[in-house]
Order: structure tokens, then sequence, then C-alpha cells
């Protein structure tokens, strides 16, 4: 591939980029979203987060084979099992993330 091409390619990649994401600005309020669509989009940030996170949590790579492997008995998990008792007893961002790490420490320590 020469230089031609990866220019080509960037140059293609941003056009298209561009107009799937400004097509919705564009838009504007032309196309009514319906109701049931807001009250779905709303779970969408959750859904993601929980998408990139869980894999670090649960799954951990065996150095012998580099192969993702579930243990329950990793410090992530714990640490993230802290933290969701931490947000459902308090609704605090800090005691969340006070409580995730502390679980995550003595765990580390202990296990």
């Amino acid at each position: 591939m020469n230089i031609v091409d990866l220019w080509i390619a960037f140059f293609g990649l941003m056009l298209v980029s561009m107009l799937s994401r400004g097509s919705f600005l564009l838009a504007g309020s032309k196309f009514p979203i319906p109701r049931t669509v807001h009250e779905f989009l709303r779970y969408a940030p959750t859904a993601a987060l929980i998408a990139i996170v869980l894999p670090d949590v649960l799954f951990v790579k065996d150095p012998a084979t580099q192969l993702f492997e579930l243990n329950l008995f990793s410090p992530q998990l714990f640490g993230a099992i802290g933290g969701t008792i931490g947000f459902l007893v308090t609704n605090s961002i800090l005691a969340t993330i006070l409580l995730g790490m502390t679980f995550f420490t003595l765990a580390r320590f202990l296990i």
C-alpha cells in the first residue's frame, strides 16, 4: 500500500464518519424520535459501560496460554462488588470509589 492509497483511505473514512454522524445534526427535528426510542436511549450509556468494564472484571488473561479465563476470585470482582454495595447503600460517587478501592486492595493482599 503506497502513500496515496493511505491518504485516500484516510479522507474516505473521514468523509464517511462525518456523513454518518452529521446526518443527525443536519436532519434536525425533521424526523421526530418516538418516545419509546427515547426511553431505550436512556440506558445506552449504562449498557456501553457495562460492556466495556464487565469483561475486565470477570476475566483474567492466563500468562501461559494467553487466553482469557473466568476468575471468580479476582480482586477486580471484589472491588466491583464493593463499589456496587457502596453505591446501593449511599448513592454517593465518593463512597462508591472508596469502598470499591478498599475491597479491591483488601482482596489483592488477601488472595
